[in-house]
């Protein structure tokens, strides 16, 4: 069991330095293969196995960012009456106050 095993270490080795091999050629896998009697299937087979593995166990890091949090104020609405008045309702105002600030200020 132990042999078989060990023609497997072997034999991805064999495969390993293939890979590492061509992407140091700068040639085409189609090419680098024909140059090296191998099946692309198998390389490409080979070459898709070692680049997940790396994937796996090389994850990227994450790297985190400090976040700031300002409070904003809510928005406000401005009234602006004949340019010389101005009132600003809040986000939150009462409607009713509203109506009756407006009646007022159509009475006078």
């Amino acid at each position: 069991m132990n042999l078989s095993l060990s023609k497997r270490q072997i034999n991805r080795q064999r495969w390993r330095e293939r890979v590492d091999a061509w992407q140091r050629s700068g040639q085409s896998q189609k090419v680098f293969c024909q140059n090296h009697q191998l099946g692309l299937a198998s390389f490409q087979r080979w070459r898709r196995l070692f680049k997940s593995q790396e994937k796996s166990t090389d994850p990227t890091p994450v790297a985190l960012l400090p976040v700031s949090v300002k409070q904003t104020s809510p928005s406000k609405l401005s009234v602006v009456v004949n340019d010389d008045l101005r009132i600003e309702i809040p986000a939150d105002f009462d409607p009713n106050v509203l109506r009756q600030l407006i009646q007022v200020l159509r009475g006078s």
